[in-house]
């Protein structure tokens, strides 16, 4: 009777109150590592919250950033499911992994993204992107191998954005919601000024179909 007063005292401790431990850290730094091998994170204690219906774990860390080489992106939070079976068999790994970000300067985001992988579409990007603000969230599931799965969703808001473009174009105050999928990118709500004409659109999706072609689609 005893035994089964503790265990109940527990979990309902653990599925309200929760636990800080820094045991997860090494398995979130291995998973960006994976991304880049140069890439690193700081993280604070990760908390841990029962989900007794579900069998897992919640685990959320707040304010942990990533660096590469003289680089920084601070990030809001880092969430992650871990299935309690997983940790007595000796296959402990990250279910999904949500990642949330503060908001960032573009500009400083791709000079970030190109000590990653320096691509000559990021360098033309920097060239024209002159100022703006980035609030996005990244959700990733991962295989029994700990690979990406392909139903990666990225959300974001763009806010205040400027474009400079063969010094003829000025695009300004550019706002808008996205959502990035393997195949799939839209817009909405998208507001923007050119050469100080305003400019709306409700939606803008773009397809990739099985040609390799893309579809856009738009109001």
């Amino acid at each position: 009777l005893t035994f089964f007063l503790i265990l109940i005292i527990s979990i309902v401790y653990l599925s309200t109150v929760g636990i800080e431990t820094s045991k997860f850290n090494k398995q979130i730094g291995s998973i960006v590592k994976n991304l880049n091998n140069d890439l690193e994170i700081e993280l604070q204690q990760v908390k841990i919250i029962l989900d007794p219906f579900n069998l897992e774990f919640n685990a959320k860390t707040v304010g942990p950033k990533l660096k590469i080489k003289d680089k920084k992106i601070e990030l809001e939070s880092i969430k992650t499911k871990i299935i309690i079976d997983s940790l007595f068999n000796n296959d402990f790994s990250l279910k999904n992994l949500d990642i949330s970000t503060r908001s960032l300067e573009i500009t400083n985001l791709i000079s970030f993204f190109r000590n990653i992988k320096n691509t000559p579409e990021l360098y033309i990007l920097e060239k024209i992107v002159s100022k703006g603000f980035l609030i996005c969230e990244v959700n990733l599931e991962f295989d029994k191998e700990g690979k990406v799965k392909n139903n990666y969703i990225i959300n974001g808001l763009i806010k205040e954005a400027q474009l400079k473009f063969l010094k003829k174009y000025n695009f300004d105050k550019i706002n808008f919601a996205f959502k990035f999928q393997e195949e799939i990118f839209e817009l909405e709500s998208l507001k923007l000024s050119l050469n100080n004409t305003n400019l709306l659109s409700e939606r803008i999706t773009v397809k990739r179909d099985i040609d390799e072609k893309f579809i856009i689609e738009g109001l």
